[in-house]
C-alpha cells in the first residue's frame, strides 16, 4: 500500500487561562439577614468613559478600573443592583435602600 502525505497542521495557539478574570466574572449568590443576593465581582472597564458608582456603604466613589463588588437582591431583580468596595461588602448588613 502507498503512503499518502500527511499535511502538516499549523500548531494550534493556546491561550493561558486567566484564572482572575474567570473568578471576577463568576456570579455566586449570598444570604444576608433573611436577603438573598446574587453577587459578583468586576472591575467596570464595560462601562461608558468616566463612569463611577457610588458605595452604599461608604457613600465614597468606587471609579472605573477599580475592583469592587456588583450585587442585586434576587427577588427584586436586577434594577436593585448596588456597587460596593469588596470591603464594605463584607459589612453591609443586607438592607438596600
Amino acid at each position: 500500500m502507498a503512503r499518502g502525505k500527511r499535511r502538516r497542521q499549523a500548531p494550534i495557539k493556546i491561550e493561558e487561562l486567566d484564572l482572575n478574570r474567570v473568578r471576577l466574572s463568576l456570579p455566586k449568590t449570598e444570604i444576608k439577614r433573611g436577603y438573598e443576593f446574587q453577587v459578583q465581582q468586576t472591575w467596570g472597564n464595560s462601562q461608558e468613559e468616566g463612569k463611577s458608582w457610588i458605595c452604599p456603604v461608604c457613600s465614597l466613589t468606587i471609579s472605573q478600573g477599580v475592583i469592587h463588588t456588583v450585587a442585586w437582591d434576587v427577588h427584586r431583580g436586577v434594577q436593585s443592583r448596588r456597587h460596593f468596595h469588596n470591603h464594605c461588602w463584607k459589612l453591609f448588613d443586607g438592607v438596600l435602600h
